[in-house]
């Protein structure tokens, strides 16, 4: 393809480190676009410089010609809910893709913001900016249907969830410390889990760390092996953390749980797991969730969101249930395995690039490079059922 053909594309959004769902998500879609075709650059609206090719801070204002040289192409703006900041960047966005000529997309990774407390400011610029806006993804039918609540046109939303599957590289495997492969190689069953940062939502963890400790503390009683790891991009609450990392040495479980700190890929860690497990009392489309069902890992998550297909669900806070669950799983593992084996997961890679050419006018779909994750990590043994 011509250089000069090829549909220039520029995501706005977050680039890792740190690691959170929606900048596993540009740098996901980033790299496909670059390796198949298309012209591509990232405008980071991270506090630090990457090392990355074609990904630039937009903190140095001149950096932001980049969305001028896209004339013509797609802006496509990354963005979990709305505040005044997010709509003054929106705003300007829109006015100058709107001179550019640029076809404006903005996908909602979740969206928690109560519109009708807006003040009038606020309220103007989104309905300019919404005007302007060509399309919008939502990552779930309820993020659809809070857009709907902004009167924008149902035919300007499609619903595409935030799962885009990764290219094992040997890089994301060598940055895990190898004290974490060791503490899996000596543990079964491994269960994991992960979040952003420590978060607090109607004065409870958000992410059920809390549960965790006490799901592991329950389930020593009958796998003495047990691991359970917790990954966390950034502490966030650090009296928090000692508080709970003091529940764990009370437990007497600082054997058996493990903290995984700091800015790295998750999935490494997943792929080597037997359980994923999702304890948030409030959530999105979490892409952890779609992650580990992509690698057929069996997953329980609490019903505070409608989940994929394949999640087992256990209600919502409920200690009790969510351990019983878990060990339903742990039972009955083999049967658990296969049924996800037999399951097969969208790859949402195509969606957004039949998306894009629509919005451009292009005509024609895109081969699909299969077997991503083939070839570096074989399957994990089982080591059996427990009855």
């Amino acid at each position: 393809m011509d250089e000069m053909d090829k549909l220039k594309v520029a995501l706005v959004g977050t680039y890792p480190p740190p690691y959170g769902g929606v900048s596993v998500h540009i740098q996901r879609l980033h790299d496909f676009l670059l390796n198949n075709g298309f012209q591509c650059v990232v405008i980071d609206f991270s506090s630090s410089v990457k090392n990355a090719k074609n990904v630039i801070n937009a903190r140095k204002i001149k950096n932001l010609r980049s969305i001028q040289n896209a004339g013509g192409g797609i802006i496509h703006i990354h963005s979990s809910g709305i505040n005044l900041k997010k709509i003054m960047a929106f705003f300007l966005l829109s006015i100058l893709c709107e001179i550019r000529r640029n076809k404006l997309v903005v996908t909602f990774h979740s969206f928690r913001d109560q519109v009708e407390r807006f003040d009038w400011l606020r309220k103007i610029m989104l309905k300019t900016f919404s005007k302007l806006a060509l399309h919008y993804i939502a990552v779930s039918p309820c993020i659809k249907n809070q857009l709907l609540s902004l009167n924008i046109d149902p035919q300007k939303i499609s619903v595409i969830p935030g799962f885009l599957p990764p290219t094992t590289k040997q890089r994301d495997i060598h940055e895990i410390p190898q004290e974490i492969w060791n503490f899996i190689d000596n543990r079964w069953p491994v269960i994991a889990a992960n979040g952003f940062r420590i978060s607090f939502y109607n004065s409870q963890d958000l992410y059920g760390i809390d549960m965790c400790i006490d799901l592991c503390d329950k389930l020593r009683d009958i796998y003495n092996q047990i691991g359970f790891i917790f990954c966390l991009s950034t502490i966030g609450d650090p009296s928090y953390f000692n508080k709970i990392n003091q529940m764990i040495a009370e437990k007497g479980i600082s054997d058996n749980f493990l903290f995984v700190t700091g800015s790295r890929q998750f999935y490494p860690i997943l792929l080597k797991s037997d359980v994923f497990v999702r304890p948030t009392n409030t959530d999105g489309d979490a892409v952890s969730v779609r992650e580990a069902l992509h690698f057929k890992i069996p997953t329980v998550a609490s019903d505070v969101v409608p989940r994929p297909e394949g999640v087992i669900l256990f209600k919502n806070r409920d200690s009790n249930d969510f351990t019983s669950k878990v060990e339903g799983v742990l039972h009955d593992y083999t049967w658990h395995k296969k049924r996800l084996e037999e399951a097969r997961v969208k790859d949402n890679f195509q969606e957004i690039i039949d998306l894009y050419e629509q919005l451009n006018g292009h005509a024609g779909a895109l081969v699909r490079k299969e077997d991503r994750t083939k070839g570096i990590f074989g399957v994990r043994a089982q080591r059996g059922d427990t009855a």
